[in-house]
């Protein structure tokens, strides 16, 4: 097996198992899993993570339904979850 840091490989150039430490991600491994993957440590594998959109611009203040001024008030802005994670078990980002 040419893959760095691997125990046991499919071919020369895919990991099927990766040393203690290390995520498996696409038959190669890693420390940390890549931008956009999240790891499932139960595995050791790497999977598509939750990808949410850019955040809406702020709303306005209230408070007890009523519009306020600058202070005492809440503003809130919301995400649109863009792609759903590979596995219920990965979060997306509130």
């Amino acid at each position: 097996c040419r893959i760095e840091n691997c125990d046991s490989c499919f071919s020369r150039d895919f990991c099927t198992k990766c040393k203690t430490g290390f995520y498996s991600h696409r038959g190669r491994c890693f420390r940390a899993c890549p931008p956009g993957f999240a790891a499932l440590e139960e595995l050791m594998e790497c999977v598509e993570g939750c990808e949410v959109g850019q955040w809406s611009e702020w709303g306005t203040c209230s408070r007890n339904n009523k519009t306020c001024g600058f202070k005492w008030g809440l503003e809130t802005r919301t995400r649109q979850i863009v792609k759903k994670p590979a596995k219920d078990t990965i979060l997306c980002p509130t």
